[in-house]
């Protein structure tokens, strides 16, 4: 233990300022926990802010060497909340939908720039913005339970196209033509995660790890983190979100007959029932397959 780390008040919990997340620290060790669980974590505008002051004030603490991001509950996080409280998107066009979109590209971007390792620790349902946020972090440690997919299209909507940067160019088109969903065994094999363990042991192998990396010197990881980074992006990975971050602006501001029958059945009956909806279009080629 370090002289900093000594002096750190140790187990401080830190979350009293959050509503949307929970904050746990355990030096050298920062856990930040999605705590939305009756609405499966999805992540909503309060949620994503919640998210980036608590990485600041972990990059700040030099006593913190790595993060364990995680969800509370069933999930780690179903997506993006599309049926929280916020403005009316019901009149938006594309330039409305290109404001919002930039405006959430704080949230993943910080996933992406922080400059300690994260350690993604996912369970029950990784989908949409969710596997985005878990493949944007260092590591993903994967409980075998785990549920992953980018169903946005289902709904005619479009994600970032984080994924392409995972996984092979056959298995991208598969899983963000269809939105289907993989079991964690499968986002295993296509490179999505690094392992699979049993329910029981996720947090602990993801603290494990954490605690790994946390021995390395601080400076070291740094580095190497801003070293590779700087390699994708060169390789053209942030032109590359955002010029997808435009086209998907355009399939959002465009009301699709689908979209709107979604919409409807949400409007009428919820969104719960519009999901239902959604993924009854699909039940009777998956269940032959």
């Amino acid at each position: 233990m370090t002289t900093e780390e000594a002096s750190a008040p140790q187990g401080d919990e830190g979350s009293a300022e959050f509503e949307c997340i929970e904050v746990e620290i355990d030096y050298p060790i920062a856990t930040l926990r999605f705590n939305r669980p009756d609405r499966l974590n999805a992540m909503s505008r309060e949620l994503q802010g919640e998210v980036i002051r608590a990485l600041d004030s972990f990059e700040a603490d030099g006593a913190i060497r790595a993060v364990i991001l995680c969800g509370a509950g069933r999930a780690f996080s179903a997506g993006y909340d599309i049926g929280g409280a916020g403005p009316s998107r019901e009149d938006w066009g594309v330039m409305e939908w290109k404001r919002h979109l930039e405006g959430s590209q704080g949230y993943s971007r910080r996933i992406w720039n922080f400059r300690k390792p994260i350690v993604a620790a996912v369970h029950g349902y990784c989908l949409g913005g969710a596997l985005e946020i878990a493949m944007l972090a260092d590591m993903t440690i994967s409980s075998s339970d785990c549920k992953f997919g980018e169903p946005e299209i289902r709904f005619s909507q479009s994600s970032t196209l984080v994924m392409p940067w995972y996984v092979p160019m056959k298995i991208a088109r598969e899983l963000l033509y269809t939105g289907k969903k993989i079991d964690a065994q499968r986002a295993y094999e296509v490179g999505m995660v690094n392992e699979v363990v049993p329910p029981e042991k996720l947090m602990e192998r993801a603290r494990q790890q954490a605690l790994l990396l946390s021995k390395v010197a601080p400076l070291a990881v740094q580095l190497t983190k801003e070293g590779l980074n700087r390699t994708y992006e060169i390789m053209g990975f942030l032109n590359a979100l955002n010029y997808h971050d435009n086209l998907v602006a355009i399939l959002d501001g465009t009301r699709t007959e689908e979209y709107l029958q979604f919409k409807k059945v949400s409007d009428e009956s919820g969104l719960r029932a519009a999901l239902a909806w959604r993924d009854q279009q699909f039940k009777e080629v998956e269940d032959n397959a």
